[in-house]
């Protein structure tokens, strides 16, 4: 009888300490998913999108959402594009708020967040405007990466 209640005792200990470590091996990605979001908005308020090329997928058939135009094909598209949309400014600002949601499951995860976005025009106007964004990154090769990436900012009401 004793042997059984030590074996049991013995067993529970092992999962809990194995359900312990998943668990930290779960916070550890949602780190480095944190992370990875936080250095793409970096790059893009540095008007550097090719600093962002190790956190986007290179799929040809990614599909980005972001504030202008209405989609990109492909991160080199969505690349190019944000040159242009970036050519006039002088410089751009995100702060990504405290509202960060990251979900894992596997080698998948989203996040949803909200965020200040601030952009310098050429001239000296600056623009202000609060957006939202959802993020899907996979775990490839041990790296996280954005693989589809949907940017908005709320419509406004009324007349």
């Amino acid at each position: 009888m004793r042997c059984r209640i030590w074996g049991t005792l013995v067993c529970a200990f092992v999962f809990a300490g194995g359900a312990w470590a998943a668990d930290r091996a779960g916070d550890r990605d949602v780190q480095a998913v944190r992370a990875v979001i936080e250095k793409a908005y970096e790059n893009w308020a540095a008007l550097n999108s090719d600093a962002n090329d190790p956190y986007y997928t290179v799929d040809a058939k990614a599909v980005w959402f972001d504030l202008a135009p209405l989609q990109y094909v492909g991160w080199n598209a969505y690349k190019e594009g944000a040159k242009k949309l970036t050519a006039n400014l002088e410089g751009a600002y995100f702060k990504i708020h405290d509202d960060m949601a990251v979900q894992r499951r596997g080698n998948v995860a989203w996040a949803t967040l909200t965020f200040t976005a601030e952009f310098r025009l050429k001239g000296g106007k600056v623009e202000r405007m609060e957006g939202r964004g959802t993020e899907i990154l996979e775990k490839r090769k041990g790296q996280w990466i954005i693989v589809h990436e949907h940017v908005s900012v709320p419509a406004p009401l009324g007349p």
